[in-house]
């Protein structure tokens, strides 16, 4: 008996948080465009902050998954700290909807639901499509879950022992109403999800293992549990990055602390919206709802007061942490927003090489200028270095997770322009020092083969220029002239390699001038292969 009640428990929560997974990732895929746009209109409106939260919970299903990634933005210092406590304060009434949910009580029809999902992903061939049945297939893996651990607990109304160990939990007292919470909290935090453990909660009110106002301290208290996640992901985060997901433990425990204070009245009010002798599932649902709700009206009108006090309370980081993008790890929960922002840091490394390149160009016309060029270039350079890296920490962990065709395009893409701009850099680097390292041992370009860097020069940077708006722009019908562009600097390298080549057999040339400048001229060549592969990843 006590094996089967277990293997049908933990069976049954096994496939409830399997399902809550896919029905939440599935939510934030078919909601991606819709992430980006409401990130975009997001204002220091506290209101707007909240509604956003309200909107993308509610899309993705998880509080934890919209305040993780909330935190992500704060640490990317996409987002204010004010700005991330009015979302946090949203995500918290968008949580909810996962009780609404379960007060549909279609429990039996979870497995039928989830079996034709999944059947009907095996036969269609779009993305999008293929996603929608994995997030009906979700729902109702959630569903037959939830059936299978009121399956289970259902044999413990008739065993003494574990009745006497549900009536410890009896809310009857203002101690009962605190361990309740704290047993709740705990839960949740073990688990890492409040939707799991309010569906164990649902299922033992629904047996009669609990009574619903045990069934609704124990909710107060999951609502403590759920922000260990923010926590988690706050480590070795920035300072605001911290200040937000202690907000968020802080709000939910002063919530806790004044619903259990004012429990039996809290009780009370609850019954002028649904009555838990005909409907113990919408009660619960109704308590979680209310609790938050109320909450945030609570909260609102002093989220300034709440950010001040943090301020004071967690110090500024003492070293500024060493990242030079907007991307954070933790945005990887949100995929297209980390291909958009991706691709506002790329356009960012193609305006470093503009001005590397302007430097080149300066540096060619008064050799004066070269010492501050190469200097101006080994920062860039190094800048890209840590801009690449960023960027491919965060893609290369959203490209190991299900993204539709589209997005994957996108992110490679982007990814490889971002190597190639920042190995076009590294030869604008080394041409830089080629150049110094002449200058600084007395060696002079005469005014030839000046003119005639320049003018591979100028081709290279037009080139570059015109793919770099290309990238801007998704042009992907500028291959053609681009490989005009790029045949005509193959053309002028080759002349002045060949004009050079006949003068080093003229007359007596030191081997530093002639390796130099040929150095050079395969810099700029090797460049402008560089620049060409982008375009061609582009036009796939």
């Amino acid at each position: 008996m006590a094996i089967d009640i277990l293997f049908k428990v933990l069976g049954g929560l096994g496939i409830f948080l399997y399902g809550m997974e896919h029905m939440s990732g599935g939510m934030q895929k078919l909601a991606g465009d819709r992430l980006k746009k409401t990130l975009a209109v997001l204002t220091k409106n506290r209101l707007m902050a909240i509604i956003m939260g309200i909107f993308v919970t509610g899309m993705v299903q998880s509080s934890s998954v919209s305040t993780v990634m909330t935190i992500g933005f704060v640490n990317a210092q996409l987002m204010t700290l004010k700005q991330a406590l009015g979302v946090i304060l949203g995500a918290n009434i968008g949580t909810t909807i996962t009780g609404w949910i379960l007060v549909l009580k279609i429990g039996k029809y979870g497995l039928p639901m989830a079996g034709i999902a999944a059947i009907t992903n095996m036969f269609v061939k779009s993305d999008r499509a293929k996603t929608r049945a994995l997030t009906v297939m979700g729902l109702g893996m959630i569903f037959f879950g939830l059936e299978l651990m009121s399956q289970g607990f259902k044999p413990l109304r008739t065993m003494p022992e574990f009745i006497e160990m549900f009536h410890r939990f009896n809310a009857d007292t203002y101690t009962g109403v605190l361990l309740a919470a704290c047993v709740g909290a705990l839960m949740t935090a073990i688990v890492q999800s409040s939707s799991a453990t309010l569906g164990i909660t649902i299922t033992l009110a629904v047996q009669g293992l609990i009574d619903y106002q045990t069934a609704v301290a124990l909710v107060l208290g999951e609502n403590v549990g759920t922000t260990i996640t923010a926590c988690l992901a706050s480590i070795g985060a920035r300072a605001n990055a911290k200040r937000a997901a202690y907000a968020h433990t802080i709000i939910n425990i002063a919530g806790v602390i004044w619903a259990t204070s004012l429990f039996r009245v809290y009780i009370k009010f609850l019954h002028n919206f649904a009555n838990p002798e005909a409907d113990v599932t919408r009660f619960i649902a109704t308590a979680h709802t209310m609790f938050n709700i109320s909450n945030v009206l609570l909260f609102t009108p002093i989220i300034g007061l709440v950010a001040n006090f943090l301020m004071k309370v967690v110090k500024d980081d003492e070293e500024k942490i060493k990242s030079v993008t907007h991307l954070d790890l933790r945005m990887a929960e949100t995929p297209t927003l980390v291909i958009d922002q991706t691709r506002k840091e790329v356009l960012g490394m193609g305006e470093d090489i503009k001005n590397m390149l302007s430097g080149l160009n300066l540096a060619l016309q008064d050799s004066t200028q070269i010492k501050k060029t190469v200097e101006e270039h080994e920062y860039l350079e190094d800048k890209l270095d840590m801009v690449q890296k960023e960027v491919s920490d965060v893609n290369f962990i959203i490209l190991n997770r299900e993204l539709e065709r589209k997005y994957v395009d996108e992110t490679r893409v982007n990814l490889e322009v971002c190597d190639e701009y920042e190995t076009i850099s590294d030869y604008s680097l080394r041409i830089s020092k080629t150049l110094k390292k002449l200058s600084e041992n007395d060696i002079l370009l005469n005014e030839t083969k000046i003119n005639d860097l320049r003018k591979v020069h100028a081709k290279v940077a037009d080139f570059f220029a015109f793919v770099n708006e290309a990238y801007k722009t998704n042009d992907k019908e500028s291959l053609i002239e681009a490989m005009r562009k790029a045949t005509d600097i193959k053309n002028e390298y080759k002349k002045a390699r060949n004009d050079h080549m006949e003068r080093v057999g003229e007359n007596k040339m030191p081997a530093m001038l002639s390796t130099g400048y040929m150095d050079i001229l395969n810099h700029y060549r090797r460049m402008r292969d560089h620049i060409l592969n982008i375009m061609e990843a582009m036009s796939v």
